[in-house]
């Protein structure tokens, strides 16, 4: 793992340009390791000073040079934090730690300085550190041309680069937590053609199923039903991967269709229209720039979950519990004569409490929810054709059939009747 770090879990295009912008912003040379002390990237191909790479030509000056390295990576990590250190040769170096998920991937290094102008007891101390270099006045010479920077500057230039570094892994970890998700969702899909393989479902011929399962899922969205409609929308992704065949383009199209209907669903359950179209204009853009099927179905379900969010955006955790409850209670309950009283007894709370922060936060009133649950379940009812129009309407807590039939074309646009008989 650690051979392959900058690939496998750094972005290495993102890791050159932001280490490449740092080198350029301060002079200072600056290098990726790995906690073997070993460099896997040097933005731009930079080289390290002639001082650095004269040793480094000395027999087992690489070697030195990652210990070197190796035990400042060590250090830095176990403080999370700029470890300043003297090489073995005696540069002024300083090891930023790479840590993902608390653990340590390394450490940026920076530096190869000095921190005084060098004088004859920087030279004896040279010296003395490197016993064995065959010519020690080219050394000398070389460690004249090294750049001279204050502890302040030096304090500063570690201080920036750890936010640099900080920065590009919250991003990676970021990355990392989707590369998770999608994985994750690899594995509903593969399980979810392995269970209907099982049971020998018919494969999706058409779009007929698909479509019918597309409004039952837009429906929960519409009733803020979150679990049911997480359920549903992985099984719409199933049929998607199944029945495009991995086809890039018919599946961007058929995933951009469907965040439309599920924006709209969702501002018919009571979210913020102004921010639903923002977000959807959002993902509409970055729906652009998708290469991989994988990636799509991961950011859809990404945004319905923030839609599904946004019917609940509520400041007060208190309050976000006394309206789903209350929403839970309606959709189990919605058959019953069920009154403004009887949810708010069942919770505990007044009428006029309850019926407020409908109101407020849901822009309706808890009769109008019922109602919109009713109707909505009273069209999942009509597909059955062993239901009449009265039977339906008794079933979904309706006493009046005449008072069925005219709410339910307010919502539908059809009466009950009519829409029954196109069904068939």
């Amino acid at each position: 793992m650690l051979q392959t770090l900058d690939s496998n879990l750094l972005d290495s295009k993102y890791l050159e340009e932001s280490l490449g912008s740092f080198h350029n912003a301060t002079g200072l040379h600056i290098e990726a390791i790995n906690n073997a002390g070993v460099t896997f990237s040097v933005p731009g191909n930079f080289e390290r000073s002639e001082f650095c790479r004269y040793i480094r030509s000395q027999p087992e000056g690489e070697r030195k040079c990652q210990d070197s390295y190796k035990r400042a990576s060590l250090e830095a990590a176990k403080w999370e934090e700029p470890y300043f250190f003297r090489c073995h040769a005696g540069l002024v170096i300083w090891a930023v730690p790479i840590m993902i998920r608390g653990v340590s991937m390394g450490s940026i290094i920076c530096g190869q300085v000095l921190m005084w102008e060098p004088d004859h007891f920087f030279f004896q101390e040279l010296k003395n550190l490197n016993v064995g270099i065959e010519n020690f006045e080219r050394l000398k010479s070389m460690a004249c041309k090294l750049e001279v920077i204050s502890p302040s500057r030096s304090q500063a230039a570690a201080d920036m680069l750890f936010v640099v570094v900080n920065h590009m892994v919250k991003r990676n970890i970021n990355s990392l937590e989707e590369i998770d998700a999608t994985r994750l969702q690899q594995q509903q899909i593969r399980r979810e053609i392995e269970e209907r393989k099982r049971q020998n479902l018919p494969d999706l011929s058409d779009y007929d199923d698909y479509l019918k399962k597309e409004r039952k899922f837009l429906r929960y969205i519409r009733l803020g039903d979150r679990t049911r409609a997480n359920q549903t929308l992985q099984s719409l992704l199933t049929d998607l991967h199944t029945k495009t065949v991995g086809d890039l383009e018919t599946v961007k199209a058929r995933i951009l269709e469907l965040a439309t209907l599920t924006s709209r669903a969702a501002v018919e359950g009571g979210g913020n229209a102004e921010r639903i179209m923002k977000l959807l204009k959002d993902f509409d853009k970055e729906m652009e720039g998708f290469e991989r099927v994988e990636k799509c179905f991961y950011k859809v379900q990404r945004i319905v979950e923030t839609f599904l969010e946004s019917i609940f955006t509520l400041a007060d955790k208190k309050h976000i519990a006394i309206v789903k409850n209350a929403r839970d209670f309606i959709m189990e309950n919605y058959a019953l004569p069920l009154t403004v009283t009887d949810v708010a007894q069942h919770l505990f709370v007044s009428s006029s409490h309850l019926s407020r922060l409908f109101r407020e936060e849901l822009d309706c009133t808890i009769n109008d929810y019922l109602t919109r649950v009713r109707v909505e379940q009273a069209v999942e009812i009509m597909k059955r054709p062993e239901f009449s129009v009265a039977q339906v309407s008794k079933a979904v807590g309706f006493q009046n059939q005449s008072y069925f039939s005219k709410v339910f074309r307010k919502y539908i646009g059809v009466t009950p009747l009519t829409y029954k008989n196109s069904l068939y």
